[in-house]
């Protein structure tokens, strides 16, 4: 948080202070040049929003900066503006008076432009007096190949020893950090799947934002709560916040705070357009092919945690998507798989025999969900694995947990 940007005032409101120099003198070269009007800044920021209203706002900050340049006194500038005088004042000042695309303007020249071609800057939030200057990540405009996402991932820190998510599982900040990834394109294959995405910036009074919640509701049970807690530990890679919310009984929900980088994940990772769901409307991720063997069975785990089932009689596993059935087909193709669609006509889900559901394995084994233990009982049964089911699962967790 930048001390100098922002003050208390009565009440213990926080608002805006006076610009310092070094804002002063950039705001300067910008408002009192020709290209005041000019937004081109703004195209170094994914997705950013402004509207009518906020141009309108910067030009007549412009025009006020230009009179109190030329020495007018702030009672003139208010009456050749129509402006109170008070206002005309605070447009120069920026006591408790900054408007959005000033600061924005601001953001950028002490971001610089992005250092990667076709990156762009993405805000945590809009500039806000309780944080001006929030955090800023550079993102891919579109995902080239999985090194994209990789170079993404590494602007993050590593996920606190005292997360709850890791003392859940018995894990590590250690461990969360070399598996950064794997639990990225889980939690991706996780929203493609079952999360609810809900924009924020449609709401009233958020017209600023290109945010996105996530929210989550499933039956309370503690298979479902094991995988919201992977959920929560694979949103605190990225630094988003989730919890737990009070609901009727019988269900389990589980929220995060609205971040731009889950909006991010939908329509440039996932390729879905804003309003789209997987229900309707295919996926466009012709990265994902390329990607390593353990990304692709990561994000297929979080598919098959969310939308998967295993059949009754322990011969199969699937991943139910109607639309996206021949992608999913495709990716577990590409894992040895020989999956098939089905039905034959207009097809539902991707399947594939239990064994490869057991060799991949499909389901996530350190979530252990119901879908996990009944493809390892039917395993058991069916002799494809040994007896030893107790022995399995710890081994399982022991394993990933240890690498």
């Amino acid at each position: 948080m930048n001390e100098n940007a922002i003050g208390q005032s009565r009440g213990g409101r926080v608002r805006w202070t006076q610009y310092n120099d070094q804002e002063r003198q950039i705001l300067e070269s910008k408002l009192l040049s020709d290209d005041a009007a000019k937004l081109d800044f703004l195209g170094d920021y994914w997705n950013v929003v402004h509207d009518e209203g906020d141009t309108t706002q910067c030009e007549r900050m412009a025009s006020v900066w230009r009179l109190s340049k030329q020495g007018q006194p702030f009672k003139t500038i208010g009456n050749t503006l129509h402006l109170d005088q008070r206002k005309a004042c605070a447009l120069v000042s920026g006591l408790n008076c900054r408007p959005y695309l000033a600061q924005m303007y601001l953001n950028r020249e002490k971001l610089g432009p992005p250092r990667r071609e076709g990156w762009k800057w993405i805000l945590d939030c809009t500039p806000k007096p309780t944080n001006p200057y929030p955090r800023a990540l550079q993102v891919p405009e579109r995902i080239r190949s999985h090194e994209d996402i990789l170079e993404f991932l590494k602007q993050f820190p590593p996920v606190s020893e005292e997360s709850e998510a890791l003392r859940f599982f018995g894990l590590t900040s250690a461990w969360a950090e070399e598996h950064k990834a794997e639990l990225f394109w889980w939690l991706l294959g996780f929203m493609v799947g079952d999360m609810g995405k809900r924009y924020v910036h449609n709401e009233p009074r958020l017209r600023h934002y290109r945010k996105t919640a996530m929210n989550t509701r499933m039956t309370n049970k503690d298979s479902n709560l094991r995988v919201l807690r992977y959920v929560q530990l694979a949103l605190e890679c990225l630094g988003i916040l989730s919890h737990k919310v009070h609901s009727e009984d019988g269900v389990v929900r589980w929220n995060s705070i609205s971040s731009n980088i889950l909006t991010w994940m939908i329509q440039v990772c996932s390729g879905l357009n804003e309003g789209e769901k997987t229900s309707t409307h295919q996926l466009d991720m012709p990265w994902m092919k390329s990607s390593p063997e353990n990304l692709i069975i990561a994000f297929l785990q979080g598919l098959a945690d969310s939308d998967g089932s295993v059949d009754t009689f322990g011969r199969y596993a699937e991943i139910a998507s109607m639309p996206n059935s021949a992608f999913y087909k495709h990716l577990l193709d590409i894992l040895g798989t020989n999956a098939h669609m089905y039905p034959a006509t207009n097809p539902r889900t991707a399947r594939i025999l239990l064994q490869y559901a057991v060799q991949l394995p499909l389901f996530n084994p350190i979530i252990r969900s119901y879908r996990y233990e009944k493809v390892i009982q039917h395993a058991i049964r069916r002799k494809i694995i040994p007896p030893l089911p107790l022995f399995f699962l710890r081994g399982c967790k022991r394993t990933i947990g240890s690498e």
